[in-house]
């Protein structure tokens, strides 16, 4: 007698399995369907040391580090969008199985909701098929290169579902503006703002995903240090009252449909709850250049939005000519490791951020590009290292023959009003080069950039791909692209360099070059006259 299928029961958030598995079943479900993170050993002991403050004991935390995305001995329920791997492991177990999709489905209760292109969009082939694919699939992930088009596509998708209360989640001010002027410039029916102060809810909404957890987390024990939005610089808008706060997580809850935008932070605490908050949401994408994480949990990002449905690189647009070819200069500093420091703070300061050589040779660099008519973005991670650069250029070049005195530094700090005034500046070419703080690294559209000088280091997959996709767009003339890394021997330093190099040379179409301080300036002399940077 066979054994009848089992039933996958499913829902918004999470499904379940009905039936009885065999126990290898059961042991390679909860297998695949887990992850260790990368630094639980630590976060294990923050944990720890909050319950010892807490007064209670350290056994109440036995975490190992493994998340699990399936849970056995809770009705062999799991993240719904992992649907697609637990089918795929039935299969192989030789498991029968039916579905039975509970989602209600939504209604379409925007039907004169429609999407008009800006004047400049250019229409692709490719974008037409990834939004008919992520229609269908009802969710899912779109990786899709800096220059590929993903908000025109996800406010086209907005106008093709036709339904509300629909939210797009942004994780800084910076790109709530720029997120509300793109869907505002195409959809037909008024854009909400939740965030940054401004508190305007309509049917569609913009919202920061800061504003989010603090309405959801209102009036309970909010510890700010466990809801640490990855590494973001800073919080803004955590003022709420208890009426607004009411309503945004009412908001949240109702919500038909959502979108994350840089969806790899959607693992981070805050992210994942205000993901779980949204109960009631049957559309549920999240898109990025680099739906990636470096913490192992890049796992969890299928699990709240489903698997990725396309796949847009920076290779194929620059192939198909919709984006410039990047000329990839890693520099080798040649710097000696002293030895003199140990920890990486130290190393950091000494070898980065006070380094009066690697930030005259910056300010060189972001001068000799300037000269070329090369809108340069000259990137740091902290504001000592990016106040040095920027006295450093005035010492240098103030008095110099060109309009352009003295760097703009763009820092998390100032007032999104200033903020946004200087990248318009750089937009339009008043600002033909600044100094900023990671806060540019992520979304941010400046399509007259040229050129990107990462003066600050890290070794993240994400930031590299999202710093090097800054310069790509075609504006004017430009049919090039520059971005420079520096190498530095020191400990962890030089595995950053040779982890960036790695990156990078997975995609096909980045000529990569690596050259000392002497070989530097030839080396652009030449690079901004050849015809082609391939025969480099």
């Amino acid at each position: 007698m066979s054994t009848p299928p089992v039933k996958i029961l499913v829902g918004n958030l999470y499904s379940c399995i009905v039936g009885e598995l065999a126990p290898f079943t059961q042991y390679i479900l909860t297998s695949y369907l887990s992850y260790n993170l990368k630094d639980a050993y630590f976060l294990s002991l923050h944990y720890k040391e909050k319950l010892r403050r807490a007064g209670k004991s350290m056994k109440d935390n036995d975490w190992s580090g493994a998340v699990s995305l399936y849970w056995k001995d809770n009705n062999q329920s799991f993240y719904t969008g992992m649907l697609s791997v637990v089918t795929e492991l039935l299969k192989q177990n030789k498991t029968e199985y039916v579905i039975e999709d509970r989602r209600p489905v939504p209604p379409e209760n925007e039907p004169d909701l429609t999407y008009t292109a800006p004047k400049d969009h250019e229409r692709r082939p490719y974008q037409d098929a990834t939004l008919d694919l992520m229609y269908r699939a009802t969710r899912g992930v779109l990786q899709a290169a800096t220059g590929a088009g993903k908000t025109a596509m996800i406010t086209r998708l907005i106008g093709k579902i036709k339904t509300s209360p629909f939210l797009f989640f942004v994780n800084s001010t910076d790109l709530l503006e720029q997120a509300y002027e793109d869907l505002s410039g195409s959809l037909n029916t008024p854009i909400g703002r939740i965030g940054a102060g401004e508190y305007d809810i309509q049917k569609i909404n913009v919202v920061m995903v800061q504003s989010a957890i603090a309405a959801i987390k209102y009036g309970q024990n909010f510890d700010l240090t466990d809801f640490k939005y990855d590494d973001d610089e800073t919080w803004e808008d955590m003022e709420l009252d208890g009426a607004k706060a009411e309503s945004i997580k009412n908001l949240i809850y109702s919500a038909k449909g959502f979108v994350f935008d840089e969806c790899h932070h959607i693992a981070s605490q805050t992210a994942k709850e205000v993901a779980l908050a949204a109960k009631n949401a049957f559309w549920r994408y999240g898109c990025s250049a680099t739906p990636f994480r470096e913490d192992g949990a890049e796992m969890m990002i299928q699990a709240l939005l489903g698997r990725k449905l396309a796949n847009i690189s920076l290779s194929y647009l620059i192939r198909e000519n919709y984006l410039l070819r990047p000329l990839i200069i890693m520099i080798d500093m040649g710097d000696e490791d002293l030895g003199k420091w140990s920890s990486w703070q130290e190393i950091y300061k000494n070898y980065v951020v006070k380094n009066r050589h690697l930030n005259e040779l910056s300010a060189e660099i972001t001068n000799f590009l300037v000269k070329k008519g090369i809108s340069v973005l000259n990137l740091v991670r902290t504001y000592p290292h990016g106040e040095s650069i920027k006295e450093i250029y005035k010492e240098k070049y103030g008095d110099g023959d060109l309009f352009f005195k003295e760097l703009f530094f763009i820092r998390g700090d100032q007032s999104r009003k200033k903020r946004k005034e200087a990248l318009n500046q750089l937009r339009d070419g008043a600002l033909p080069a600044v100094v900023a703080t990671t806060l540019a690294d992520e979304g941010l559209d400046v399509r007259r950039l040229g050129a990107a000088i990462v003066s600050g280091g890290g070794k993240s997959i994400t930031r590299v791909y999202q710093r090097t996709g800054r310069t790509l767009r075609k504006f004017g003339g430009q049919d090039r692209a520059f971005v420079f890394f520096f190498h530095h021997k020191a400990t962890h330093l030089d595995d950053h360099a040779k982890r960036i190099l790695h990156i990078l040379k997975q995609e096909d179409e980045f000529v990569i070059k690596k050259v000392g301080i002497k070989g530097l300036f030839p080396l652009l002399e030449k690079a901004v006259k050849i015809p082609d940077i391939r025969d480099l």
